[in-house]
């Protein structure tokens, strides 16, 4: 029972990569698992439900990643890659990130799942600050704002990504890296 749980979940959050939030249906998730949508309904009362649920599935490995992170005695560069890594790994190349398409369809979502994405956004900054200020010698440079200019590039390398059939990932952990040795 718990394993169709995951999947269900699992399925939501390739959907919410591919067509966004707004687009996809438990009618959709039920057929392709070739149930009623009541059995999907048994695990998640209604759609905001499975979002809220995709979104703790997103929460958990910012918060696992956290952890790696601390732990790692690697570059800002190599860990930099390594946060590009860990999320790519979650989705099929071309998707974009869960994250990245549920912003794109904030005024659509219930106010649960507002809240939920905005403390999900909040901690990917955190991850991104901590790694940028461990690399950084000038207390003088607002680390927030480069940690907001980093994940912006990676989010939009992933957009350029899909839209282009091209890997930017390359391009964009470059010009970071040229960004931060400056």
């Amino acid at each position: 029972m718990e394993n169709r749980k995951s999947q269900i979940i699992d399925l939501a959050s390739s959907l919410i990569r591919k067509k966004g939030y707004p687009t996809f249906s438990i009618d959709e998730i039920s057929k392709h698992f070739g149930v009623t949508k009541a059995s999907i309904f048994y695990h998640f009362e209604k759609k905001e439900d499975l979002g809220l649920a995709v979104m703790e599935q997103l929460h958990q490995r910012l918060v696992n990643f956290t952890s790696i992170i601390q732990l790692s005695s690697q570059s800002v560069e190599e860990k930099l890659i390594q946060y590009c890594d860990y999320h790519s790994r979650q989705f099929v190349e071309y998707d974009i990130c869960p994250t990245s398409s549920l912003q794109s369809d904030y005024e659509m979502l219930p106010e649960s799942m507002r809240q939920k994405l905005q403390e999900i956004g909040e901690l990917e900054l955190a991850i991104i600050n901590e790694i940028v200020a461990e690399g950084l010698v000038d207390p003088a440079i607002n680390t927030r704002a480069l940690a907001i200019t980093i994940l912006s590039a990676i989010k939009g390398a992933l957009q350029y990504n899909r839209a282009m059939r091209d890997n930017f990932i390359p391009d964009i952990m470059y010009g970071i890296n040229r960004l931060l040795k400056t």
